[in-house]
């Protein structure tokens, strides 16, 4: 798996706020889950990435233990909401789904190469502070969910006011 590190955001610095449409209806972004969860924010190109609507209900099988890490996930896709809800709506994912039809948040995060990329992963903590990024180049890059959960488990526990460092969360 060939991961490349985004350049455009850069680690412990807040991730830049967004307020996306929602599958379902919502208005959801970041700033929801500040100082109440860390946060996994999913960006997926369902148009070029074949795999990408298994990776999101892979996460929406593991999300338990996202929870026992207290973590939320965002998944964002460039897609409209229309096109979104008919192909993943089905899918009942726990998760909001958003989308990014005028690609202002792609473009932020992932720094320009958004027609590059089928997908990126941001691993945010409660406070907002970015922790890892990574960039998909092809859908084989996109890391698997041991990866980002062993992120989250560093995060727990380097939390000292958390007091969830049990080291059974967070294993598949």
């Amino acid at each position: 798996m060939a991961e490349i590190e985004a350049r455009s955001l850069e680690i412990d610095k807040v991730v830049p706020d967004f307020i996306l449409p929602a599958v379902g209806g919502r208005q959801v972004g970041p700033r929801d889950f500040k100082q109440r969860a860390n946060l996994v924010i999913v960006y997926l190109d369902l148009d070029r990435c074949g795999r990408c609507a298994d990776y999101l209900r892979e996460l929406a099988d593991n999300y338990h233990v996202y929870r026992e890490l207290e973590t939320d996930i965002i998944a964002v896709s460039p897609q409209p909401v229309a096109d979104l809800q008919s192909r993943i709506g089905a899918m009942g994912l726990p998760f909001p789904v958003l989308s990014d039809e005028q690609g202002q948040m792609g473009q932020v995060y992932l720094g320009g190469q958004a027609g590059a990329m089928v997908g990126g992963i941001f691993v945010a903590d409660r406070f907002g502070a970015l922790r890892t990024q990574i960039l998909a180049r092809g859908e084989n890059d996109l890391p698997n969910q041991q990866s980002i959960l062993d992120w989250l488990n560093l995060i727990e526990m380097e939390c000292p006011e958390c007091d969830t460092a049990d080291s059974s969360f967070g294993r598949l």
